[in-house]
């Protein structure tokens, strides 16, 4: 049984190696992610649609121009004379804004403004990206130490347990003892299926930020393996000129501080409401006009856009090109727009655009909070983990020495077998705990060159 088990989890762990597919650097995942994300398609998303506003509010100040043409059949039952008539008019229409208090100018300032804020915004949304890739990349890192950390635990557990076998069958050794390695056998294939298990979710983790086909077989190379000591890194900056260099470039803010802006434009329009308008109007039309009574048909032709016409007898096949001559006119228009009372309307869009612009104010303080914390926090933790690191490496040298005496001592019988199992875990859980701490200071120092814009 526990030959077969270790052919399974054998198999398990060197299952990646035998389909291994396209093998991803850091910088591969990030472009990747950056590029396919989902995240990033509805950010770009935004920015067209942003676009398109900027091209409509510039829109405004160009002239209008409509075209219409009307039919229409009438007729008058309860008079004498024509019974069924007939008009047709067809006219263009033109309208110009030349004033509107200025209302144009601020919606496309504000609208090019809230284009600055949404690439504000793709950039943030790029830089979650980066730090959940980052997230996922050097958890699947550390998985990948941990599950080699298991399997050789796995392959000594066994081998000493075959080599008890011998011991037990040459009577050497108790029944108790043999019966203790052989669990100690399954408690190391139930770690390395955990550590497995492990592996595969952050893979599973990592090709989903990547958008990256299910069947695909993730493999990664490590930039740090030849890191073996925080002292080998570069020294944490003070940690006020860090923050103050990642506000300078933090996106989030600067979308923020773009939100105000054009908060404060929209103010200025809410207050132009009650402003005089200027509008230069054009238009010109023309129609024709007919009827015709019982047992006759007789044709009239008239043309005006104000429906005025004109009659004529003449059967000539021309006489409905002489109405819409006849009928022509145009006329140019100016007209102007004095607001005197609007019940109140633009007192209150400015109360409410002034509303919004103190909640704009109120965000980006909240913010800048929320940045201040991580940055404190993530500061900590990088300073933390190089502690750690330190301390691991000691714990792990301390644990090398007391496994290689407790081994001495077993085989000169002075400790008891579960004693020197005690000690075998001691030092795979330092093993353990040496690899989460490096990789959770090479993480934290990530992290702040990517709040800082070095990744970028």
């Amino acid at each position: 049984m526990i030959y077969r088990n270790a052919i399974i989890f054998g198999l398990l762990a060197s299952a990646g190696a035998l389909f291994a597919g396209q093998t991803w650097t850091l910088e591969d995942c990030l472009k990747q992610a950056k590029s396919k994300n989902i995240m990033m398609e509805t950010a770009k998303l935004k920015e067209q649609a942003a676009d398109i506003s900027i091209k409509q509010t510039k829109t405004n100040r160009y002239p209008s121009v409509s075209a219409n043409i009307n039919n229409t059949l009438y007729d008058n039952p309860f008079n004498n004379g024509p019974k069924d008539h007939y008009n047709l008019s067809v006219g263009l229409n033109g309208s110009w804004t030349l004033w509107d208090g200025g209302v144009t100018t601020l919606n496309t300032e504000a609208s090019e403004l809230s284009k600055q804020a949404v690439l504000q915004d793709t950039k943030q949304t790029e830089r979650t990206i980066q730090e959940n890739v980052l997230n996922a990349y050097m958890s699947l890192l550390a998985a990948q130490e941990k599950l080699t950390t298991a399997n050789a635990s796995v392959e000594l557990a066994q081998a000493e347990f075959e080599n008890y076998n011998k011991l037990f069958e040459a009577g050497t050794i108790t029944k108790k003892d043999l019966t203790q390695s052989q669990s100690n056998v399954l408690q190391k294939q139930a770690a390395l299926l955990s550590a497995q298990l492990s592996v595969n979710t952050s893979k599973t983790t990592l090709r989903q930020l990547m958008e990256l086909p299910a069947d695909e077989d993730l493999q990664i190379t490590d930039p740090n393996a030849d890191i073996t000591s925080p002292d080998s890194l570069e020294a944490l900056p003070p940690y006020d000129q860090l923050l103050a260099d990642i506000r300078k470039v933090n996106p989030g803010l600067k979308a923020d501080s773009i939100a105000i802006q054009v908060a404060q434009k929209n103010t200025k329009v809410a207050s132009k409401n009650s402003s005089i308008s200027v509008t230069l109007g054009a238009n010109a039309g023309s129609g024709i006009h007919a009827w015709h009574t019982a047992g006759s048909e007789s044709a009239t032709a008239a043309a005006t856009s104000a429906a005025t016409s004109i009659t004529t007898e003449s059967s000539d096949e021309n006489r409905f090109v002489r109405q819409l001559k006849s009928g022509y006119q145009h006329s140019l228009s100016l007209g102007i727009s004095i607001p005197i009372v609007d019940r109140g309307v633009t007192t209150s869009k400015v109360l409410q655009a002034q509303i919004n612009e103190a909640e704009s104010q109120m965000a980006l303080r909240e913010s800048s909070k929320n940045l201040e914390n991580n940055i404190e926090k993530l500061y900590i933790n990088a300073m933390s983990a190089d502690m750690q690191w330190k301390a691991a490496q000691l714990q792990l040298e301390a644990e090398t020495e007391a496994t290689a005496v407790a081994e001495e001592q077993r085989n000169a019988g002075a400790i008891t077998y579960t004693d020197y199992l005690t000690q075998k875990n001691n030092l795979e859980s330092a093993k353990v705990t040496l690899t989460s701490a490096k990789y959770t200071s090479l993480l934290a120092r990530m992290l702040l060159d990517l709040y800082q814009g070095k990744m970028d």
